[in-house]
């Protein structure tokens, strides 16, 4: 490898991929750094929508088949430990393990030809003289760099000098529990869980040998959440979970506003793209990953275009839906709305698919708002 790129992806992610892959795919040297050796472990439900599915194929050559290991037609929902509604013959909801998932599509960027460097951390950026020094003593050279180092990112801090403020953030909690282990092994559908922790919720989602256990929520409201799991995972699994926990923060409605900065952009985690209803995350990640590699394409074309007005074309189309679902998170998880929303919820045929279409990409926040407005009507003048 070199000690100089055009391009530098901090973090192998699905976003850092999207990036590094779209860098290579159009013949720009890219190195991609991270602290972890592939495949890694990494905590997420694995769930799949139709929009993930899109949003991996518009980036990535692959055989979708290659990156999921279950797939289910329906969902059911539930609050407080009971069942209040479900979708049959829904269709394209895939399951992956993320550790699999993560390291197909780093398999990708090194085979269009990217330098990878895998376990060695970014200890500093210097954004003055565009220089990154690892743990190793490696110093990397760049003329863009894309952040992709998750959540708790050190360039995002190093960027817009902000610590990590942690109550804006939500925490969950998941075990990987063998169907074998699993009192209920037939299930069939994802399971999501409502009024199980505060400002969140819980999942039961299965894979080919395993069923995904997690509850999360707002870390502010939920500092016990390492009980409630036990508490969720006795309720669903008849017996206690003994085995250590491991959770980690999730954004949750807290996306940066301002991503760009000395030739760094913000994308995936580490700008918080996170939505707080649905959870959805590994979509937005190949998106603004692959926005981010598209602005600074842009910019290399030396037609004087701008980094942060081309990049913001792209993000503003992300964070616009993410301000509407910032609105309809107090709705579905504030105490004093929340059995109201679970009420329409449960009366309605058509909610839960609306839900779906949403998590989809089929519709966006402000149809479902009006779908909302009309279902509580009937209920508060019914």
């Amino acid at each position: 490898m070199k000690n100089s790129y055009t391009c530098l992806v901090v973090g192998a992610g699905p976003s850092g991929s999207s990036a590094a892959y779209t860098f290579a795919k159009n013949g720009i040297d890219v190195c991609v750094v991270d602290k972890a050796f592939f495949p890694r472990d990494k905590l997420c439900g694995g769930l799949l929508s139709k929009r993930t599915k899109k949003s991996v194929l518009d980036v990535f050559d692959l055989n979708w088949d290659d990156v999921y290991e279950y797939t289910s037609n329906g969902a059911l929902f539930f609050y407080k430990g009971q069942q209040i509604n479900m979708i049959e013959n829904y269709g394209e909801l895939y399951f992956c393990n993320r550790s699999t998932f993560d390291n197909t599509l780093l398999g990708l960027v090194k085979s269009k030809g990217a330098d990878v460097v895998s376990g060695d951390k970014v200890e500093f950026i210097d954004a003055a003289s565009k220089t990154c020094l690892l743990s190793s003593g490696q110093q990397i050279n760049y003329r863009y760099l894309i952040a992709a180092d998750g959540v708790n990112s050190l360039i995002a801090r190093n960027v817009t000098s902000k610590k990590f403020d942690k109550s804006k953030y939500a925490f969950a909690v998941q075990v990987e529990i063998q169907r074998a282990g699993y009192s209920q092994n037939d299930i069939a559908k994802p399971e999501i869980y409502f009024g199980e922790v505060d400002w969140g919720y819980g999942w039961v989602f299965p894979k080919k040998n395993s069923y995904s256990v997690g509850v999360g929520g707002l870390y502010s409201k939920n500092s016990d959440v390492g009980k409630k799991f036990k508490e969720f995972c006795l309720a669903r699994n008849r017996q206690p979970y003994s085995e250590p926990l491991k959770g980690h923060y999730i954004p949750f409605g807290n996306y940066a506003r301002h991503v760009v900065a000395k030739d760094i952009i913000l994308v995936g985690d580490a700008a918080g793209l996170v939505d707080p209803v649905t959870g959805e995350g590994i979509a937005h990640a190949v998106e603004s990953g692959h926005y981010a590699a598209q602005a600074v394409i842009s910019a290399l074309s030396g037609n004087n275009i701008s980094l942060v007005d081309e990049y913001e074309k792209y993000y503003s189309k992300i964070t616009r839906e993410m301000a509407r679902a910032r609105m309809l998170q107090y709705f579905l998880f504030s105490g004093y709305t929340q059995s109201l929303v679970m009420k329409a919820l449960s009366r309605s045929k058509t909610m839960p698919y609306h839900y779906m279409d949403l998590l989809s990409g089929d519709i966006d926040y402000r149809d479902l708002f009006l779908i909302i407005r009309k279902k509580l009507k009937k209920i508060v003048f019914g």
